[in-house]
């Protein structure tokens, strides 16, 4: 075995006993305890084994990952595109900024009311709210990948008369990829709490109300449960996105030398 396997290995084995440590000390806790809002370890897994395969719950998964999709896919478009826009263009820049910057201190929460009013209760506020969310991420980390490339690329693009759609293709976008997809990176977690955040309210559907629904019928082992779902639904995401990040700029990660 190879000294990157054996560290790979290792680092994995760790994390499998700080994860199952953690578990021994809630189980442990909870016991202590004897409270009926803090179930044990056990009941919240027991109750994980009933409810996860279960046809009503891998439904509301289903609704929740539906928005979380659409809306990732939504602002990554919009925040790749504006990115590039203002991070290629001084004049772009000047213009959008101060616009931008508003919208960017404005919480995703605080857009769920206007969204509900102009698009009803349905699905289209919902992607709205996580759209909106997952923007500014994307937006900041593609311009500032932009800003990042060296002067002497862009003289040497204006000598040769590259045309500017052109230079965006093939110059700004591959340059500023590694940043790109760091942005990208830090969207997959936000989306999954943008997504419950926006099923507080609304259609009756989603991880979001799920949780809601449980905490009501004090149904404390499946709220954990729950939670438990989307711990380990972001960790897959993250890894798979970790996966394809790899494959997609193994050229940067080789000169790197990663």
């Amino acid at each position: 075995m190879s000294t990157t396997a054996a560290r790979r290995l290792g680092g994995y084995t760790l994390g499998a006993l700080v994860f199952l440590a953690v578990l021994g000390v809630w189980e442990l806790w909870a016991g202590a305890a004897n409270s009926p809002v803090v179930p044990k370890a056990t009941d919240v897994a027991e109750r994980a084994w009933e409810e996860w395969p279960t046809p009503d719950f891998l439904s509301e998964v289903g609704q929740s990952m539906k928005r979380y999709v659409i809306g990732f896919a939504i602002a990554a478009a919009i925040g790749i595109a504006l990115g590039l826009l203002v991070g290629a263009s001084h004049v772009a820049r000047r213009t959008l900024d101060p616009f931008l910057e508003c919208l960017r201190a404005v919480p995703a929460i605080a857009v769920a009311p206007a969204a509900l009013v102009i698009f009803g209760f349905g699905d289209a506020s919902r992607i709205v709210v996580i759209a909106f969310g997952l923007c500014f991420p994307i937006l900041v980390n593609t311009a500032e990948g932009v800003r990042g490339i060296p002067l002497e690329v862009r003289d040497t693009a204006s000598m040769l008369h590259v045309g500017r759609v052109e230079r965006l293709a093939r110059i700004y976008l591959p340059a500023a990829l590694p940043s790109i997809m760091a942005g990208l990176r830090f969207a997959v977690s936000l989306g999954l709490v943008l997504v419950i955040v926006s099923e507080f309210v609304g259609e009756a559907n989603g991880l979001g109300y799920y949780l809601q629904v449980k905490q009501s019928l004090l149904d404390y082992p499946a709220l954990y449960a729950g939670i438990l779902f989307l711990g380990l639904l972001g960790y897959m995401l993250n890894r798979l996105f970790l996966v394809a990040e790899r494959r997609l700029l193994a050229w940067h990660y080789g000169a790197a030398g990663e």
